[in-house]
């Protein structure tokens, strides 16, 4: 079968010299995408370096918050709080608040609802209305909180359904009430440690106890015998 005659070396090279330079030519789109995908793999990579050189960890400043940084998983007591800081301990702060009529959220962010909220309570109860939720401030909110007698149950029980209908488990946090709907809202204190918590059940049926704990909320508040505690539930 006859092929022709065969090209010779050099302009065979030349052939395929031109052909390339004419797909480039024709095609500069693709020469334009694959620049930018080099681009943009060369500016990952280096997000990625200076995020291993900082150790991963977020280096934003601030007062422990603000919707730019992360919110710390504090106890209330812990530090001062103002505008502009996060964490759990302005949630249980909130909670607290909102238990004593006040009507602040209920996240994380000390924004300027709860700033306001924390200088009415601060006049009311007779404390510099500066904003701040210092010792000071952070004593009188402690005592808005009512003071009563608790105990926890747990054992026996673990599997059955309570008197809310909610299944109750080792790890369950809870409280049982005599009359407070179920779902309410309770902020518990014992002995500096506070625990945000739902009613979940029916009782105590002691005379002179007020709270029935779940053990897994005992345990986070490190009651382990009946006891005085402080519970301010959301009306």
């Amino acid at each position: 079968m006859y092929e022709g005659t065969a090209r010779p070396p050099r302009t065979e090279t030349e052939y395929r010299r031109r052909r390339r330079q004419s797909s480039i030519t024709r095609h500069p789109d693709r020469l334009a995408l694959w620049a930018v995908a080099m681009a943009v793999i060369g500016m990952v990579a280096a997000a990625a370096s200076a995020h291993a050189g900082s150790g991963g960890i977020n280096t934003s400043g601030g007062g422990g918050g603000g919707s730019s940084g992360s919110c710390p998983d504090q106890r209330l007591g812990s530090r001062s709080l103002r505008m502009g800081d996060c964490g759990d301990d302005v949630k249980t702060l909130h909670w607290i608040l909102r238990s004593d009529s006040l009507r602040v959220p209920m996240d994380k962010e000390f924004d300027g609802v709860t700033d306001s909220s924390v200088r009415r309570f601060q006049h009311r109860h007779r404390v510099r209305a500066n904003g701040v939720v210092g010792k000071a401030t952070r004593k009188k909110i402690i005592h808005s909180m009512p003071n009563a007698v608790a105990t926890w149950y747990g054992p026996g029980f673990f599997g059955k359904r309570t008197a809310c209908g909610k299944r109750l488990r080792r790890s369950t946090i809870g409280v049982a009430h005599r009359r407070l709907r179920c779902g309410t809202k309770v902020t518990l204190k014992y002995r500096g440690r506070y625990v945000r918590a739902k009613v979940i059940d029916r009782g105590p049926y002691t005379r002179g106890v007020r709270w029935d704990l779940t053990r897994a909320t005992a345990r986070r508040l490190h009651l382990t015998t009946t006891s005085r505690i402080r519970a301010a539930p959301i009306k």
